[in-house]
């Protein structure tokens, strides 16, 4: 493990192997022998941030526990995601293409196969059977977007097939292909965010990040003809996101150590002081 630099000597900063997964990045603090306090951190879900969570990622999320639901449900933000993120062009995880697509229809939101995310879930050929099932569900009803770095032969000609065979169309485009779509169907992708502060609403397959809240009609792997109405809580969500969860990484060497002493310190759920808030960062871009 390497020390952060400038920090107090009491935190480290290192890699935690998981079972299956790759390294995630894991910051402790306190007395090895005692047992450390910890936290793990992860991109996402814009370009330029981040977010260290207390309980765990993905499925495992602080964002699924019930005091994270009674939190978003009490927060008032002092401004709404949609308007800072949107204003601010920082609406993905991932650069999009500019190739522009209406579609009245589903959209799935495809992601990598082997990413941390989709074996959260289940495996890479359960997450194919996935969209396979997709295909042959919602046919000719159904756009597969591709995710921004499905580049592989394997994966986009496969993804191809299941296309082909059943009548749907299938390409990389913009946030345009969402716009007046049915629903997003997802298997767990971090995409969900671009639909919540775009008034989307999101079915979502296996579980991650959300899915024990209302922000999402979780369909615990089944493919839905229709969705919950969901967009109040998904505005809730992503205002909370940005404000109490998410933090710029491009942040100062200063900032950095700052905020994670206040982690240290802090017992509670979600420890980000508003200065430390991607949201702030976003509105002090604005002004």
């Amino acid at each position: 493990m390497a020390r952060l630099p400038d920090a107090d000597s009491d935190f480290m900063v290192g890699s935690l192997p998981l079972p299956n997964l790759d390294q995630q990045l894991l910051i402790s603090w306190g007395s090895p022998v005692n047992g450390c306090r910890n936290a793990v951190m992860e991109t996402g879900f814009f370009w330029d941030a981040a977010h260290i969570d207390t309980v765990g990622l993905y499925r495992h999320s602080s964002l699924n526990t019930i005091g994270a639901i009674t939190e978003i449900e009490a927060f008032e933000a002092p401004a709404h995601a949609c308007d800072l993120v949107l204003k601010q062009k920082r609406s993905s995880k991932y650069p999009q293409t500019n190739k522009p697509v209406n579609w009245d229809g589903v959209v799935l939101a495809c992601q990598q196969p082997g990413d941390r995310s989709v074996l959260c879930g289940g495996s890479a050929e359960e997450y194919f059977s996935f969209v396979e099932g997709a295909c042959k569900k919602y046919k000719k009803n159904l756009f597969l977007k591709l995710h921004p770095w499905n580049s592989s032969s394997n994966v986009v000609d496969r993804l191809t097939q299941y296309a082909n065979e059943n009548g749907c169309r299938i390409q990389k485009t913009d946030h345009s292909v969402i716009t007046n779509c049915k629903f997003v169907l997802v298997w767990n992708s971090t995409f969900g965010m671009d639909c919540f502060i775009r008034d989307v609403p999101v079915a979502q397959f296996a579980p991650g990040y959300w899915h024990m809240t209302d922000a999402v009609t979780y369909t615990a792997g089944e493919y839905p003809d229709s969705v919950n109405d969901t967009l109040l809580f998904a505005h809730q969500l992503a205002d909370f996101v940005i404000h109490r969860y998410c933090f710029r990484m491009d942040q100062s060497t200063e900032q950095w150590s700052k905020m994670l002493k206040f982690f240290a310190g802090s017992r509670e759920l979600f420890p980000l002081k508003p200065e430390f808030s991607y949201a702030s960062s976003l509105d002090g871009d604005l002004n």
